[in-house]
């Protein structure tokens, strides 16, 4: 499963971020913060985050790194330009 996922491109290197190469990364141009989170697996669909974690619903438009727990699976979200 994919543990990381970076949005754009980063300011700094992940190496500086601490992501190692061999870890499951993925790259992609998704801001809005529920889908990516259905397309990787996290969640059934976008209704169910939005019934359950509203906190969730919300596009990703700034530089950030935030972990995000759903149940037991977490991920690293990198948001860059």
């Amino acid at each position: 499963m994919i543990q990381n996922i970076i949005i754009g491109k980063p300011l700094v290197s992940l190496e500086l971020l601490g992501i190692e190469p061999q870890e499951e990364t993925d790259f992609d141009t998704e801001r809005f913060l529920p889908r990516l989170l259905v397309k990787y697996g996290f969640s059934k669909s976008i209704s169910e985050i939005k019934r359950n974690r509203k906190d969730l619903v919300r596009y990703l438009e700034k530089p950030d790194m935030e972990m995000i727990k759903l149940g037991k699976k977490k991920v690293w979200i990198i948001v860059g330009e």
